[in-house]
């Protein structure tokens, strides 16, 4: 495949692929709260009854001892696993829990959720001690037994972000999926006559998990204009030699091809520079239906 020039981006949100140390920026989350003070240590927290409060969302546990946890996680391989750890204490539980069952309803047989009272019991305090959860609400994501993201406090935009950006498959999406060079090349070769966008992140890439949802959204709005599709770099050795190959050496990268041939590249996190180049490449094709969109 050819390649072209790189067409630079200063971006403070984008992440080197193959750096040792990379340098992500911190968020400032609403509702957090430490689960214990300077003067507390997690074995002093009071035990207190579960509120009974839960999911009503499907795929929802709520755990008592490491066992459980380790359990669930073990036999959901195929699913993204979200275990959320609180307390009973925590007066922003049942907020946290209309918005899970109000965003996710529709990816219940996609993800399983893990809910952890963190002071219910011994047992639990010992879990949290174990995953060195000091704050809550704390959510870890799993996939296949991999913990590839936590975040301490709830913040609910990018809670949604990362939930879209590392769940699988679902029939909801706009972006195919692409695990395998083989996997591109039949993508390429059954859509020779559309633009290809293909989105190369990471699986542990705060700025790819950032712009996702917009990618989502400009994928859906294209409509027969163009054909959207990610991979990431690090989903396997295979995968990290073909991104080497294309010259791709930062995330998020959009990789153009058009007759089986990449034609332009945009590196960043930028959706206005991605939708002006998009469209830019969209206008080459006679008869493109493909309307202008507005920045977002």
């Amino acid at each position: 495949m050819a390649t072209l020039a790189r067409l630079s981006l200063s971006s403070s949100y984008s992440a080197s692929i193959f750096s040792q140390n990379e340098s992500i920026s911190s968020y400032n989350f609403t509702y957090s709260h430490p689960l214990i003070s300077i003067k507390t240590r997690v074995s002093s927290l009071k035990l207190q009854a579960n509120d009974q409060s839960s999911y009503l969302v499907k795929n929802k546990d709520t755990l008592n001892c490491s066992e459980e946890y380790d359990k669930e996680i073990q036999f959901s391989p195929e699913k993204l696993v979200i275990a959320h750890f609180s307390a009973t204490y925590y007066k922003h539980n049942s907020k946290i829990q209309r918005f899970m069952e109000e965003q996710f309803i529709r990816l219940s047989n996609h993800i399983k959720f893990l809910y952890v009272m963190a002071n219910e019991s011994e047992k639990t305090r010992q879990l949290c001690r174990r995953e060195k959860i000091e704050k809550i609400p704390h959510f870890v994501f799993y996939k296949k037994t991999e913990k590839i993201h936590e975040v301490s406090g709830f913040q609910p935009e990018k809670l949604v972000n990362d939930v879209l950006y590392y769940v699988d498959d679902h029939p909801f999406s706009p972006v195919a999926r692409l695990r395998s060079r083989e996997d591109l090349e039949k993508l390429i070769e059954a859509n020779r006559d559309k633009l290809i966008v293909l989105n190369v992140g990471k699986r542990k890439c705060v700025p790819c998990a950032k712009i996702y949802p917009s990618v989502l959204k400009l994928a859906s709005q294209m409509g027969r204009g163009a054909v959207f599709a990610r991979m990431d770099a690090d989903e396997s050795d295979s995968t990290m030699q073909m991104v080497r190959e294309m010259d791709v050496v930062r995330v998020p990268a959009f990789l153009f091809f058009r007759n089986g041939e990449m034609c332009g590249e945009y590196v960043g996190s930028n959706m206005s520079a991605l939708i002006r180049e998009t469209e830019k490449l969209l206008a080459e094709y006679k008869g493109s239906d493909f309307p202008k969109q507005s920045t977002m």
